[in-house]
């Protein structure tokens, strides 16, 4: 937070400690709208995958974990406004309001790098379902993984270390020498999280729209990624604002509250565009139990008959959702077996890609 010098003091009002100007009430609601939504929106994920298709995986694990942390966000999102000045000009603010503040803040944007990180984690994790082995779209979704991770780490860790001691972070009458600059990091975080929020809902788009889907869901693609801009308009006014704060002006707990509140907006409609794609069987519940009870009893009918496939190899096979038609040379030829025979392991298993490569197709965009 940034002193402003005497020559700026002298034209700010008298302070009113008793009864300030305020922002009003519009944070909350927002806050409070979205966040129910995103619950929902994760309760009914889970219940889909794992009550009807059987088939939850790590992105439906991580999308949890980022719905955790967003509700946290949220509650101190409301604490900071409501109880710590994040609503108020900064000369009507006391000191020890605005370092409880500034630890409000610093504990806001640790939950926040959580949240979006998490969000975006999964997202790229539910990539892995549709991503051929060896394509370049796999490849792209890898390296998009490890910068995602690479950032979460770093900013995360130089946001506990710009400052030694912490605490010269909301001590206002620290020294200077305490802590390196706040705003090129805080830019950097906000900026680089505006391009990996455009790089992940751009990555999949050639491969999905390369599908034979009906119109109803190519349509339903476009909807779904119109959504998913959203994320990117809210983390670009975010970022807006932070510059803003940080070298704009002087009233940082006035026009912060603009921060807290696009904060909140990315991390809730995040978790909720993450969550679109897995709830489509909703929209069709007879045949999503039907294809839900075929895939059931075919893989019970499998086991029967052959060793159980390790869950992370079944994994595996559920990602061959596109590579089945390149790298085998005749999709098309039919496999006959004699009567009274055992069928070959290797038809058992094409019969379970088929059926693994079929839900994907069907049930995650």
């Amino acid at each position: 937070m940034r002193f402003p010098p005497p020559e700026v003091r002298a034209h700010w009002p008298k302070p009113n400690y008793v009864d300030p100007i305020t922002r009003g009430p519009g944070l909350k609601i927002v806050e409070l709208t979205l966040v129910p939504i995103a619950l929902i929106c994760v309760i009914l994920r889970l219940w889909v995958r794992i009550g009807w298709l059987h088939k939850s995986w790590w992105d439906d694990y991580l999308m949890v974990a980022a719905m955790v942390f967003s509700c946290l966000t949220t509650a101190l999102i409301i604490m900071a406004v409501q109880l710590y000045g994040w609503n108020i000009h900064v000369w009507d603010a006391t000191i020890p309001l605005l370092q409880n503040g500034r630890k409000a803040s610093m504990a806001g944007q640790t939950l926040f790098v959580l949240a979006s990180s998490f969000v975006k984690l999964s997202i790229l994790v539910s990539y892995f379902r549709i991503a051929p082995n060896k394509s370049t779209f796999r490849k792209l979704v890898w390296a998009t993984l490890g910068i995602v991770t690479a950032a979460f780490l770093t900013f995360l860790i130089a946001l506990w270390v710009q400052c030694i001691p912490i605490s010269s972070y909301w001590n206002l009458l620290a020294g200077d020498g305490d802590c390196i600059p706040e705003g090129p990091p805080l830019v950097v975080q906000s900026v680089f999280n505006v391009v990996t929020d455009f790089m992940i809902y751009a990555l999949p788009i050639p491969t999905l729209f390369s599908l034979s889907l009906p119109m109803v869901q190519r349509v339903g693609l476009a909807i779904l990624f119109g959504i998913g801009g959203v994320i990117v308009v809210a983390g670009s006014f975010r970022a807006y604002w932070v510059h803003y704060v940080l070298y704009k002006t002087y009233d940082a707990t006035w026009y912060g509250y603009e921060i807290w509140l696009w904060t909140a907006i990315e991390t809730n409609v995040g978790v909720i565009c993450g969550c679109i794609p897995a709830l489509k069987p909703l929209l069709f519940p007879t045949k999503a139990r039907a294809n839900a009870s075929r895939y059931a009893n075919d893989s019970s009918h499998s086991r029967k008959k052959e060793k159980v496939t390790p869950v992370l190899d079944q994994v595996e096979m559920d990602t061959r959702k596109l590579t089945d038609n390149d790298s085998r040379p005749d999709s098309s030829a039919h496999v006959h077996v004699s009567h009274g025979l055992r069928p070959m392991s290797g038809v058992t298993d094409k019969s379970r890609f088929d059926s693994d490569i079929e839900q994907q197709k069907t049930y995650m965009y």
